[in-house]
């Protein structure tokens, strides 16, 4: 899923491993599901690609069977392990999706 909005957005591997901090290796392994994607990196890559996290690797939330709730928790739990700069990034980039969803879903009412 992810893959392809990097494509999407003419983004190389090399560029979003340099916006990951990680090699360009690392995104080859992780496109060809020869590397498991940590929490951290799901949401790294959420926040690069202005996606939700569950959108990024939904097969990483399945396995452990939650439902919304529950998954938002885990989420919450995964943020507080981060540094404080990057909690911030991830919780500002939220905040903007957010606000874009909600002015589509206006214009979807109206």
């Amino acid at each position: 899923m992810w893959a392809k909005k990097r494509l999407e957005m003419s983004m190389t591997q090399e560029q979003l491993a340099g916006a990951l901090g990680i090699s360009q290796s690392a995104v080859s392994q992780m496109l060809s599901c020869r590397m498991l994607i940590s929490t951290e990196m799901v949401m790294k890559i959420a926040v690069v690609l202005g996606q939700s996290p569950t959108s990024i690797d939904p097969a990483y939330f399945k396995r452990f069977d939650m439902n919304r709730s529950e998954m938002i928790g885990f989420l919450a739990l995964e943020l507080m392990k981060l540094k404080p700069s990057e909690r911030n990034k991830i919780m500002q980039e939220t905040r903007r999706m957010n606000k874009r969803d909600n002015k589509r879903q206006s214009r979807i009412v109206t």
